[in-house]
């Protein structure tokens, strides 16, 4: 069974083979990318991606969040593209949750009190990457071009589509395309 755990400023799934991931929210946040060099995080107003973009790897630790951030729904794929459902868990540290005698808590609880704003309010949705960096020719299935010649060697994407030469972006990377 795949969980989605989120609360805290922490979003986090549990699950086998999980390579991708759509999840519906309601609220804005900042979203810091904790997926692996070989997933890509791309957010709007009220879903949020999460895209494989290199070598066979699955996801677990997502990201963390400041802002208000309620999960609607979430639905994940595995590596052969088939639609997995997601249970979704709202983690909080209400006391009635603790597993502790109240003698014991170190915690006072009236700072028990995790609710959908994490840390403090933010005005629109962000993604603190916005580049897919680190990519190279001979890793995909893709024929780039740059001024109608064939491409081979290092690229990066921009999150608007963009696909530029070199491992990051610099003032030398240009533009490339792609044939069709």
């Amino acid at each position: 069974m795949t969980k989605l755990y989120y609360g805290g400023g922490v979003c986090t799934i549990e699950g086998t083979d999980l390579r991708g991931l759509q999840i519906r929210y309601k609220g804005a946040i900042q979203i810091t990318d904790k997926t692996s060099d070989n997933f890509f995080i791309k957010a709007g107003k009220n879903i949020i991606l999460i895209v494989p973009v290199g070598k066979e790897d699955t996801l677990h630790e997502l990201f963390e969040y400041k802002g208000y951030f309620k999960i609607i729904s979430c639905r994940a794929s595995d590596s052969n593209g088939v639609g997995i459902n997601c249970t979704i868990k709202k983690v909080m540290d209400y006391s009635e949750l603790l597993d502790t005698k109240a003698e014991d808590m170190t915690t006072k609880s009236e700072h028990l009190k995790t609710g959908y704003v994490s840390k403090t309010a933010v005005r629109k949705t962000t993604v603190d990457k916005n580049i897919i960096e680190n990519l190279h020719t001979s890793s995909y299935p893709i024929r780039l071009y740059v001024n109608d010649e064939v491409y081979a060697g290092a690229f990066h994407i921009h999150s608007d589509g963009s696909i530029m030469s070199g491992d990051t972006h610099t003032g030398e990377s240009v533009t490339l395309r792609i044939k069709k």
